[in-house]
């Protein structure tokens, strides 16, 4: 399985932009696209939803700018990992987060729904191995990380390091992936 965590232009090229995003999600992009077809028994992705007014907003006392907002071209999924996805699996599904205006979720498992529905589709494929790709390392990624490593995943989660942007220097990402000893795929 393919987990594509908030490849979001907000983090691309908005309002939280990461350094070195777009670049990074481009080559995402194009490492799925010379994929061979069946190479993903199921793709996933996430991505954050949020309320206009949610609390993790600066201007309602949070940490962040206003950021992937419902129904924005902030929240949208970069459309060359789109292209790319539905070009391997056209009914790939997008499990949302962060959709409650009092809650901050980094990690998609922190999402009750949206955590039994990945769960739900690693058993249904009899998913062996969980690689894992997206914006930020050092939270939302890293957070789903940690998250699928408590729910007892870890044994199957390689991660994609190359295709992972992050706000730090990976320092973060680095050091979940060595206090579990992960894979690393580069």
């Amino acid at each position: 399985m393919l987990l594509l965590v908030d490849v979001q232009y907000d983090f691309i090229n908005g309002s939280l932009a990461v350094n070195g995003a777009p670049e990074s999600m481009q080559a995402l992009a194009d490492y799925i696209a010379a994929q061979p077809k069946g190479t993903y028994k199921q793709i996933v992705m996430t991505a954050d939803f949020h309320p206009y007014n949610h609390s993790s907003f600066k201007p309602n006392g949070g940490l962040w700018p206003a950021h992937c907002v419902e129904h924005t071209h902030g929240a949208a999924i970069f459309q060359p990992v789109i292209d790319a996805v539905h070009a391997h699996q056209a009914n790939a599904p997008v499990l949302t987060k962060g959709d409650d205006v009092k809650v901050d979720e980094y990690s998609i498992m922190a999402n009750k729904a949206s955590a039994a529905r990945l769960q739900q589709i690693i058993k249904d494929n009899d998913i062996q191995v969980i690689e894992v790709a997206g914006l930020c390392g050092d939270f939302c990624v890293g957070n789903t990380i940690k998250d699928l490593v408590k729910a007892g995943y870890g044994k199957n989660i390689c991660v994609l390091k190359k295709y992972i942007g992050n706000i730090d220097d990976g320092t973060v990402l680095n050091g979940i992936v060595k206090d579990n000893k992960l894979c690393v795929k580069e």
